[in-house]
């Protein structure tokens, strides 16, 4: 997929921007109106149920690459101690530092969030004013769906320091038409409802003042 064929979307870069860049996808997909607050505690809820994941899961194997989570974390251990990061030294320091809120994500919170939610994320990178695959992402299927698949950038090929890089939320235009659709469909109904519950609503009026006028007759 081309550039042009994405909306392009900010969140905060505060440590957090996969989990709010996932949590925008989810809630853009019920309202194209994001709301910031909600988007927010939606990216906390989403951390928490990465990290239960991982927990929950060190001993599964990841098919495609043949090492399990708890591998993945431990060679991540490894790298941070080669470069002098003093984060974490085991699997738990690592999950709990994966808690706080200012701590990025990568590729393995890819994996617990990919099968957490049971879909595909695709992680790209811009190259001289294309797209193309980063090394991140997770394909759950064989075969690719716009519609299903969660889509991110990442600015990795931006020519960043390890400190400054960033996910933000990418939205294919055909998903946006069709939610605009949908969003319109729901209104009409809303819509025909309203008018439907104002005539049921004045049909009992109808029929409680024939009531009254009866019981007032009888009585003269």
């Amino acid at each position: 997929m081309k550039y042009t064929d994405f909306i392009h979307m900010s969140v905060p870069g505060d440590g957090s921007c996969f989990f709010h860049s996932i949590a925008h996808i989810l809630l853009f997909e019920k309202d194209i109106t994001v709301n910031f607050k909600k988007r927010n505690t939606k990216a906390r809820f989403l951390r928490r149920q990465c990290v239960n994941w991982l927990k929950n899961n060190l001993d599964y194997t990841i098919p495609q690459i043949g090492s399990t989570i708890r591998d993945e974390i431990e060679e991540e251990i490894r790298h941070c101690a080669r470069n002098g990061c003093n984060n974490y030294s085991t699997v738990n320091e690592y999950l709990n530092y994966m808690k706080k809120s200012q701590s990025y994500a990568g590729q393995i919170e890819i994996y617990a969030m990919s099968y957490y939610l049971g879909r595909s994320i695709r992680v790209y990178m811009k190259n001289k004013g294309k797209f193309q695959s980063a090394a991140l992402g997770y394909m759950i299927g064989l075969e690719a769906d716009p519609m299903d698949d969660i889509h991110i950038y990442h600015n990795i090929g931006d020519n960043v320091e390890e400190n400054q890089h960033h996910f933000e939320p990418l939205v294919p235009k055909i998903k946006e038409k069709k939610n605009k659709k949908k969003k319109k469909k729901t209104n009409r109904k809303k819509t025909n409802r309203k008018k439907t519950n104002r005539k049921k609503t004045t049909r009992r009026k109808k029929i409680k003042k024939t009531r009254r006028m009866n019981k007032t007759r009888r009585r003269n």
